[in-house]
């Protein structure tokens, strides 16, 4: 499969995990809430004390803290939503051949010429293939999104080959959507320098995380590393 394919597949297969996460109540802040907001008042301490100290953090310690994580998954479903949707408008009005049209009369029972010819014209109206510009049950992201699959991948039907334009079109929008969706489920990994210098050799703190692994704050002069498991949750 190529780059495209791959970034629509997912924005299929995850898109009920947004659904689920929109449900759900869960917050999270960027950068994480983690028991360092002391650390300058701590140069000689040892790892037992400042954990005995955790307790005493503010969620104000390492950075501001964002939305509800429900309404950062809605905005992206949102954004999500009408990137790839307009995008079908446009691949859609560019490859996509008009249903036949004109009326086939049929002389009788016997007309099996007619009746033929009528059969194909309902059926090209009623092909599922097509992209539909109204129904708004198919206006979505993830039908959208295997619809261009569909288009990417050269699928039959009633389209012309899609152009170079079209392909690269096509691999932006799902680039993108793929990032977003990627980023409120919190699978790619963020990186972050603190305002905050070390505590110990004032080099630079960079925190890791947002992946689902538990982040971490590392001095980019001495190596040191501090966990939020080592202060609680």
């Amino acid at each position: 499969m190529t780059a495209t394919a791959d970034n629509l597949q997912l924005i299929i297969n995850h898109w009920t995990d947004l659904q689920t996460a929109l449900a759900s109540s869960q917050a999270d802040t960027w950068p994480p809430v983690m028991g360092i907001a002391r650390l300058h008042d701590h140069l000689q301490a040892d790892e037992d004390a400042w954990a005995r100290r955790a307790e005493e953090r503010s969620p104000d310690q390492l950075g501001a803290t964002t939305a509800p994580l429900r309404v950062a998954i809605l905005d992206t479903m949102t954004a999500v939503d009408r990137r790839l949707v307009d995008g079908a408008d446009v691949i859609a009005s560019h490859v996509q051949r008009p249903a036949t049209s004109g009326r086939v009369r049929v002389a009788g029972p016997g007309d099996d010429v007619g009746l033929a010819l009528r059969t194909l014209i309902l059926k090209d109206e009623a092909d599922d293939r097509r992209w539909s510009f109204t129904d708004p049950r198919r206006r979505t992201g993830p039908y959208a999104a295997a619809w261009l699959l569909a288009r990417h991948d050269g699928a039959p039907g009633p389209f012309a080959k899609l152009s170079p334009l079209h392909q690269d079109a096509i691999a932006t929008a799902a680039r993108w959507a793929a990032g977003q969706i990627e980023q409120a489920l919190e699978m790619t990994r963020q990186t972050q320098v603190l305002e905050r210098p070390c505590p110990r050799c004032r080099g630079a703190l960079r925190i890791e995380g947002g992946d689902g692994q538990d982040p971490a704050v590392t001095c980019r002069g001495c190596g040191r590393t501090w966990t939020r498991a080592a202060y609680g949750r």
